[in-house]
Order: C-alpha cells, then sequence, then structure tokens
C-alpha cells in the first residue's frame, strides 16, 4: 500500500534510521513501489507511492530549505492559484501538486487547507518553527494514523507501520471490536489498537515541543432552512457539477478506466467520462458470477459508450490468496466477504493506470434515505430508527442483543455503553435536527471513510484512484439540496435521464429495469406478469426470474469455503481469546453450514478480526 510514513522528536535518536526504513518497507508491497525517505537527529518523512502520478523525488523543499512536504493523493483545478502564487513571486521546480501545497502553505500558513480540491494527505516539516503539520482533505479519503508520547510523534498511511516500533507496547481497543461487529465499519478516529489513532476528515494536526493539537478546517454544514427552488434549476446545477467533477478528473495521458457494475453511481461516472475527450482510448471493467446482473447490464453499458471493456468471473476461491493481503492493506478494517476487488485488480492494471469508482455516490445522493427519516423523534427513538435502517440494509450485524451472545459477559461489561455512546455521538455531531441530513452525516463521516473507503484502498494498491462523487463543489450543491430531492436518489436519476437518456434504457440493478419506460421496460414488466400468472394458476414448474448477484458468499461459505472458515473460526486459538462465547460462535458456524441461516456478512466480520489477530497481534 502507499502512503505517508515519519515522526519527529528526540526519542527516536539514534534509530531513526532504521525505523524509518522499517515504517516505509511496511508500506512497500511490490517491489516496483517507488520509496523516498529523508531524516536527521529529530524528524523522519518518508513517502512510498506508484510511481505514476507526483513522480518528484521527495521531500520538496522551499526555496531556502527551511519547510518541507511529502504527499500522497493529488489536488485539482488549481490552475488559478498557481498563477496568482507565480505572480507573487514563487519559483516552481517541478510540475508537482506537493510543490504547489508547499507554496501556497508559505503564502496563507494553515488556512491553505480549505483552498483544496482533492484527495490528498501531506506532511509538512516547518525546520525553522519546529513544526510538523499533518493535513487531509475533506472528507479523509486518505488515511493516517499517528501515536504519540512524550515529546515524540510517529505517524503513517497504515497501522501496521507504526507497530514495526517494538519499544512501543501496544493494546487491541475491545471498543473498535465491538463497534466493528456492530456496524461492520469502525467509528471516528478509533483503530483496532487503543493508542493508535486516525486522523479525522478535514484535520490539521499540528505538533511541536511534545504538544499536540488537532483542528477540523472544514466541516460539513446543512441549512436550517432550504432554499425554495425550481427542481429545474436544481437539475441544471447538478448536471453541471457533475461533468465539472469529472472534467476535472479526467485521466488526461494516462490510461484510464471505469470500475462498471450494473448500478447506478459507476454508470453516471461513466456517461459524463464518455461524453468528454479522452487522450486514450477508456477502458471499462466488471467482475462476477458469469451472466450476473451485472455483468449483462454493463456490457450493454459499456456497448452503448464504446469503450473496450473487460468482464473478470469472479471465483469463489480468489479469498484464498487475497485475504491476508487485503486484511495487510486495509488493517483489518474490512470485512473480508468485501475484498472482491483484488480478485481480478492484476487484470485490470495492465490496462489501465488511472481507475475511476463510483464511491459515495450513492451515500451521498440519497440510497440511504427512508421514509421513517421524515418526521421528528424524541432522542432515543431517533437512534432506533436510524438503527432500524441501518439494519435494512446490512449496516448492523450483530446489535446489542445479539453482542450480549456472542461476547463474553467481561468482554461485554467492557464495552457495551461505549459503542452505543460513541453512535449517538456519529448522528447528534450532524447538529441538525432533520434525519435524513443526520444520515447523511454518517454516512459521510462514518461508513463512507471507515468501511467503503476499503475498497478504494485495496486499488490503491496498483494504480491511481480518482473519484468525481468527492468533489469539493458537488458535495456541497449536494448538501444544499432539500432532502426530498435525496430522497431514492430522484434528483440523481432524474439528471441522469435528462443527460443520457439511451442509458437510462438500460436496466439497473437497483430495481432490475430501465430508468425510464421504453420497449425493453416494457416487455421485460410483460415477462413479469405473465410468469406471475401462470404461477398464479398453478404451473408452479414456471421459473421466476430471479436477481442474479455477483457474489454470492453465503453459498460459498457452505461449500468451497466450508473448511476455510471452519479452520478458522473453530480454532482453539479463536475459541478461546477471550473474546467470543465459543458456544454461540460454534452454533453460528454450525446454522450456517446448515443453511438454517445466511450469515456470511457476520461470519466475515469475524473471520477478517480473526486474521487480523494473526497477522498483527500474535
Amino acid at each position: 500500500m502507499t502512503g505517508l510514513v515519519g515522526f519527529v522528536g528526540s526519542s527516536y535518536g539514534n534509530k531513526s534510521d532504521e525505523l524509518l526504513t522499517d515504517m516505509a518497507q511496511s508500506l512497500k508491497h511490490e517491489d516496483w513501489y517507488q520509496v523516498d525517505l529523508f531524516h536527521n537527529e529529530d524528524v523522519g518523512l518518508g513517502r512510498v507511492s506508484l510511481g505514476i502520478i507526483n513522480k518528484e523525488p521527495q521531500p520538496i523543499w522551499n526555496a531556502d530549505r527551511s519547510v518541507c512536504i511529502v504527499m500522497e493523493g493529488e489536488v485539482f483545478d488549481y490552475g488559478s492559484e498557481k498563477q496568482a502564487l507565480i505572480d507573487k513571486g514563487y519559483i516552481f521546480q517541478t510540475q508537482s501538486d506537493a510543490e504547489f501545497i508547499l507554496h501556497l502553505y508559505e503564502e496563507y500558513g494553515e488556512d491553505f487547507a480549505v483552498r483544496l480540491n482533492g484527495t490528498f494527505v501531506v506532511a509538512i516539516w516547518n525546520q525553522r518553527e519546529g513544526e510538523l503539520l499533518l493535513v487531509n482533505d475533506r472528507l479523509g479519503l486518505h488515511p493516517l494514523y499517528f501515536f504519540s508520547q512524550g515529546d515524540s510523534l510517529c505517524f503513517s498511511s497504515k497501522v501496521g507501520a507504526l507497530l514495526v516500533d517494538k519499544t512501543q507496547s501496544y493494546t487491541v481497543d475491545r471498543v473498535a471490536i465491538s463497534e466493528f461487529l456492530m456496524f461492520d465499519h469502525l467509528l471516528h478516529d478509533r483503530t483496532l489498537i487503543e493508542e493508535i489513532r486516525l486522523l479525522r476528515p478535514a484535520s490539521i494536526l499540528s505538533f511541536s515541543e511534545g504538544n499536540l493539537a488537532v483542528r477540523e478546517y472544514w466541516t460539513m454544514q446543512f441549512p436550517q432552512y432550504y432554499e425554495l427552488r425550481d427542481e429545474a434549476e436544481y437539475l441544471e446545477e447538478l448536471s453541471f457539477f457533475m461533468r465539472q467533477a469529472v472534467a476535472r478528473q479526467a485521466p488526461g495521458q494516462l490510461p484510464g478506466g471505469v470500475l462498471l457494475s450494473g448500478g447506478l453511481d459507476s454508470r453516471v461516472i461513466l456517461a459524463y467520462l464518455g461524453a468528454g475527450s479522452t487522450e486514450n482510448p477508456l477502458h471499462t471493467f466488471t467482475f462476477g458470477i458469469p451472466d450476473c446482473d451485472d455483468a449483462r447490464f454493463a456490457k450493454h453499458l459499456a456497448d452503448c459508450v464504446g469503450t473496450q471493456h473487460h468482464f473478470f468471473e469472479l471465483k469463489s476461491d480468489y479469498i484464498f490468496d487475497a485475504v491476508k493481503k487485503g486484511i495487510r492493506i486495509t488493517e483489518g478494517f474490512q470485512n473480508c466477504v468485501h475484498m472482491h476487488s483484488l480478485a481480478t485488480l492484476l487484470d485490470e492494471s495492465k490496462f489501465a493506470q488511472v481507475f475511476y469508482k463510483g464511491f459515495m455516490g450513492d451515500a451521498m445522493m440519497g440510497y440511504s434515505q427512508k421514509r421513517p427519516l421524515w418526521s421528528n423523534y424524541d432522542q432515543e427513538a431517533t437512534l432506533q430508527v436510524h438503527l432500524q435502517i441501518l439494519s435494512g440494509f446490512a449496516g448492523v450485524l450483530f446489535d446489542q442483543e445479539a453482542q450480549k451472545k456472542l461476547f463474553t459477559p467481561d468482554f461485554q461489561h467492557d464495552v457495551s455503553k461505549n459503542v452505543q455512546d460513541n453512535f449517538k455521538q456519529a448522528i447528534f455531531n450532524a447538529r441538525t435536527n432533520q434525519l435524513a441530513d443526520q444520515r447523511i452525516f454518517f454516512d459521510l463521516r462514518q461508513r463512507v471513510p471507515r468501511m467503503t473507503l476499503g475498497g478504494v484502498e485495496l486499488v490503491r494498491s496498483q494504480g491511481v484512484v480518482r473519484l468525481p462523487f468527492a468533489d469539493n463543489d458537488l458535495v456541497a450543491f449536494v448538501l444544499s439540496l432539500p432532502p426530498g430531492y435525496r430522497f431514492e436518489r430522484y434528483l440523481m436519476k432524474e439528471a441522469f435521464i435528462q443527460d443520457f437518456p439511451e442509458l437510462a434504457k438500460v436496466p439497473y440493478t437497483g430495481s432490475g429495469l430501465p430508468m425510464i419506460p421504453c420497449i425493453r421496460s416494457s416487455m421485460m414488466q410483460l415477462n413479469q406478469q405473465i410468469r406471475w400468472r401462470l404461477r398464479a394458476a398453478g404451473m408452479g414448474w414456471v421459473p421466476v426470474i430471479k436477481r442474479r448477484r455477483y457474489a454470492n458468499y453465503d453459498i460459498w461459505f457452505r461449500t468451497i469455503l466450508r473448511d476455510w472458515v471452519e479452520d478458522i473460526l473453530l480454532s482453539d486459538q479463536a475459541l478461546n481469546r477471550g473474546y467470543f462465547n465459543p458456544e454461540y460462535l460454534q452454533k453460528l458456524v454450525k446454522d450456517h453450514m446448515e443453511g438454517t441461516a445466511n450469515s456470511s456478512g457476520k461470519l466475515g466480520a469475524l473471520i477478517t478480526i480473526e486474521l487480523w489477530h494473526k497477522q498483527f497481534v500474535d
């Protein structure tokens, strides 16, 4: 995995060179990764990169070598800002985003961060002031973790790189385990190690002479009163901001590809990319079980746009080779049943260096907006509504009652109230009484950076990933929308239909039908009605049209993966960690294998926790 490593403080002393090298090696998953390191007695800075963008060696220094920067990620559309800096006398030696940010910091101090549009993390060392700054983008889409003790601070894009310092002692965070097994992700800044924290989105961390401070430079805000406007205006603006976001992130001279499903978000990205101009042929990539809905719908979309389309079969045994690497990349924060990106990534990287994902489109545009959110409740009922809706999206694995059975009494006593309080904080930090806005806030501040981002991190191990839905202006526009326009992704669908009516005729996985009435939709609905009537007339042998998902872990865990699942979860080591009630865990596995329950998501989360322990703790 790529990213940053570094430290500041005198406690590292004469071991600083060795420590920085070991940290970088922990991130260097491939021999061809580019590694840049710098250290002196008090500070060490490093970057591990793919060498595809921002190729210039780092750190990059200012003119008098008093300030330097290392960076991972990229920023977009800053030509006018850069020209303004040139007009003020700044000299650019490279075309690197990092050098632009360095001079922006020199000119504006910490206020530089709010002027950036992109996905990034930077470390700036001000040698004159003896101050280290760590800064990430508004949505925290390049994770950075840190550990501080006394006058020293250590940071890395991966928790595993912080664990290479064997002089430090670390403690497994039981609250984090409970959060992960409830929500399928962690909350706030927790990691699976108590002493190590995640830099929260839109944060500036400063560290000087042992003093650590973290502040937010941007906050997600919802209007108290929404502006009354015509729907046509909203449609026009959404179309504009989508086109602008995609154009800002166009692949340029690099070969690009869209990770294309049969859903809505990735087809939106494909449509706007296809409508623009690219210097190289555009590729599309789809994986799944042969003849699944995603495979069929994506192929039709690719044919309509004229991309070079590639389909890769997702085989159940991919997980044997992928899971260890996946847990190393995602730090145990990603359920192993969500690691399918690794199954075909090497094949995809033969055709493209820049990958586009529909990441965050569903969360931001209203996929999770449900009718119960349009009401006012007391505080306790509000939390219950959010939990019920999360459960409906498989966003709750082991609820509070299930955790009482899963965990040992001592473990449950240590964690239960903490998890409830953390969820309450995650909802009400939105600072709005509108439940629909609270849910968008929760998704963008919790589920997106703590869960959905895991899939992006996997792809980043082989290529640059661009996320047009994360564009600053697009996000700001969506947050200004009255919630009703986000309900069932209404405005997004209408804008897509208006801009790309032919692509809207291709069925999508949300309904299995085209997005607009057409001959195809009429024929598909007629086919369904005829089948229903024949079955109702007693012809039960007439097959029902079933939706076919791209993967089927429920069946895979019962068949080809059964021994693998049981060997991990029913081992003496797993059963005797002191976390879980062995009888309950054994029954959970038994019920799934016998087909009396479908628990692949729960089992996947438990497998992830166990394999994380084997890789990082045992």
